[in-house]
């Protein structure tokens, strides 16, 4: 364990606290007076387990500290910058779903994802949409979780 271990403890340690806050402010579910799982039990059980890696990146990079480093891995600015890109996507997922909607919104940010991590154009776009396809089955048609249709396409309504 590198250093940069530790410091993808740190982007997981952060992105799953961030979760778990914002996912405080989800509605609740109640049904006859009983509490149940709502919108944001997903959310917090994806943020938990992000939280157990990032443990487990600090206690390996704490006890594996002192031995002698085995390879060194050159930092390019293209991994660099890969890793800018993903953490701003993350970062902006939300307010961008807000604004043009979920479906839009998971099907653009992927698609250029993919465009960046060099796939074909046509390849990105199908992945891109079967994607947001499946998110908005799962979650809307399925489990009847509103997701966000954004500012822009609600008020053409």
């Amino acid at each position: 364990m590198t250093f940069y271990d530790f410091i993808l403890g740190c982007v997981l340690a952060f992105i799953s606290i961030f979760v778990l806050l914002y996912s405080r402010k989800f509605p609740h579910f109640v049904v006859r007076q009983t509490r149940l799982p709502g919108p944001s039990f997903f959310p917090r059980v994806l943020a938990i387990i992000l939280l157990c890696f990032a443990v487990y990146f600090f206690v390996e990079y704490f006890l594996r500290r002192k031995e002698p480093k085995k390879e060194k891995h050159a930092i390019d600015t293209k991994s660099l910058l890969n890793i800018l890109w993903f953490c701003t996507v993350v970062l902006f997922f939300f307010p961008f779903a807000n604004f043009v909607g979920t479906f839009l919104a998971l099907s653009v940010l992927s698609f250029l994802s993919l465009i960046i991590l060099k796939s074909r154009w046509y390849e990105a776009l199908i992945f891109s949409l079967v994607a947001a396809l499946t998110v908005h089955l799962i979650f809307r048609v399925l489990f009847k979780i509103p997701l966000p249709e954004g500012i822009l396409f609600t008020g053409l309504r």
